[in-house]
């Protein structure tokens, strides 16, 4: 029997833990269907000493995922792999390598937190760590920028993403292997030539980062589709008529062939 560890995200690191929780569980659910021998852990309850065959992890954490990089070299099959996680925080990166691929991206640029001025923002902006997904702010006065300004500072980010604000409809995307989700309603009331440059952008998206259980967010502004965010492993809660249950049943079966096919 194929022994399978799942590895919760760190509560400070999850926006809603609940849910994030839930969708690691319900996975955990499923692969016990198909046969695997499941456990399911905290990050800092999971030890070098480990030796399972699959790991499943959702987890963010510099140490943890150090630890995974390991087993990996160990032989251990892990997803999303601990590479993608921590190149999914580089924002700055990933942005440059999409725009050299075509994507479609708001006006872009990283400026160090000591050296921005809300003169040089032109217009209403988006503002967010460069190497983090938490702490975005929508800036359209100076009293905004000023309160997002001090809270990096807090938090000791030392450089941030600014980018143009897209007025548009706002449309959430999972990625699930090759698989694109986007609200139920998307294909009623966007055009089928919006709907497959989002879905070739999301899936370009995949390639960049190597994650193959993802999510983020496109503005669509009349016909153009913008990819504004990319994160790892989502709680897959949020997406009209796509429940939790259905996301662990095709993760699951993602799991199932990612390690059935995994390069020795």
């Amino acid at each position: 029997m194929t022994k399978a560890i799942g590895i919760y995200r760190e509560f400070k690191l999850a926006g809603k833990p609940g849910k994030d929780q839930k969708i690691l569980d319900l996975t955990a659910q499923e692969l016990r269907k198909r046969g695997f021998k499941v456990l399911l852990k905290e990050p800092k309850d999971f030890s070098e000493q480990e030796s399972p065959d699959l790991i499943f992890t959702m987890a963010r954490g510099e140490e943890i995922n150090e630890i995974l990089i390991e087993k990996q070299r160990q032989g251990v099959f892990v997803i999303n792999s601990p590479e993608a996680i921590r190149f999914s925080f580089n924002r700055k990166l990933i942005y440059q390598k999409m725009t050299e691929a075509g994507a479609n991206l708001p006006r872009t640029k990283a400026v160090k937190v000591e050296n921005i001025n809300f003169s040089d923002l032109k217009g209403k902006s988006i503002l967010k760590p460069s190497d983090r997904h938490e702490f975005w702010s929508i800036i359209d006065n100076e009293d905004a920028f000023e309160k997002a300004i001090q809270d990096y500072k807090s938090q000791n980010i030392k450089e941030v993403i600014v980018q143009k604000f897209i007025k548009g409809r706002h449309i959430k995307y999972y990625v699930i292997g090759e698989e694109v989700i986007l609200p139920k309603n998307t294909e009623r009331e966007i055009p089928s030539e919006v709907i497959q440059k989002i879905k070739k952008q999301a899936l370009l998206v995949g390639r960049i980062t190597r994650l193959k259980i993802f999510g983020g967010d496109f503005i669509v502004e009349g016909e153009v589709p913008f990819c504004v965010d990319i994160n790892d492993w989502p709680s897959m809660a949020s997406i009209e008529g796509f429940n939790q249950e259905e996301a662990a049943f095709k993760t699951a079966n993602l799991i199932e062939r990612e390690y059935v096919h995994r390069k020795f």
